[in-house]
């Protein structure tokens, strides 16, 4: 869990606050109809600041074999929304990212919807090799965040019952490049490249504090 059940809550109301505004809003990815691209009213700079000095090197220690500093540069984030009459599942898939953070915000409480990872068969580059990617079935809590490759095959399995959002971000390289060769191990990122490619507010963190 990486924020606060108050934030989540607050977070929660700024998006009904939004849905209710009559922005225009368009649908956020390509499978999921309902939810909102955060980048679009207002949110973009703070996630900026939160992928570059957490999430992005984060995801370097987690995935080293696919992610440096300049393959999670940029990033896409919105909210889906799942409920009856709605969306209540998603098939099958992989994401237009190196990797994706999936947290769930919350909401009526609901049944079902759990998000289930496929195993891979270890071949090519847009099959991880197994004995790093595992499979099975993620039962989605409020302030669970989830951390995978953005190819690892994963669907949202049926939403029995209440409504559930949450919040995705896929990190990428620039121009929306998404990495999907793994580095040998000479060329991947040291811990103080992967914490100290971007400036920040708060000084230089030292890796071994980290």
């Amino acid at each position: 869990k990486i924020f606060a059940p108050a934030f989540l809550q607050e977070l929660l109301s700024e998006l009904k606050h939004i849905q209710n505004s009559g922005i225009p809003k368009r649908r956020p990815n390509g499978m999921n109809r309902y939810g909102v691209i955060l980048d679009q009213v207002g949110f973009k700079a703070t996630l900026q600041e939160l992928c570059r000095q957490y999430l992005a090197p984060l995801a370097g220690a987690l995935f080293p074999e696919l992610v440096k500093p300049e393959d999670a540069e940029e990033h896409y984030a919105f909210t889906i929304q799942y409920e009856g009459g709605g969306d209540v599942a998603l098939a099958e898939h992989g994401d237009a990212s190196v990797v994706t953070i999936n947290l769930c915000l919350g909401e009526d409480a609901w049944e079902g919807g759990s998000v289930r990872f496929h195993a891979s068969d270890g071949k090519g580059y847009l099959s991880p090799d197994r004995s790093k990617q595992g499979s099975g079935d993620v039962n989605m809590t409020p302030g669970l965040a989830l951390i995978h490759r953005g190819q690892h095959k994963h669907q949202a399995l049926q939403l029995l019952t209440g409504r559930r959002t949450n919040l995705v971000i896929w990190l990428m390289g620039r121009h929306d490049v998404v990495r999907v060769a793994p580095y040998p191990s000479s060329e991947q990122a040291t811990v103080h490249e992967r914490w100290n490619a971007y400036p920040t507010s708060f000084g230089s963190r030292p890796p071994e504090e980290l």
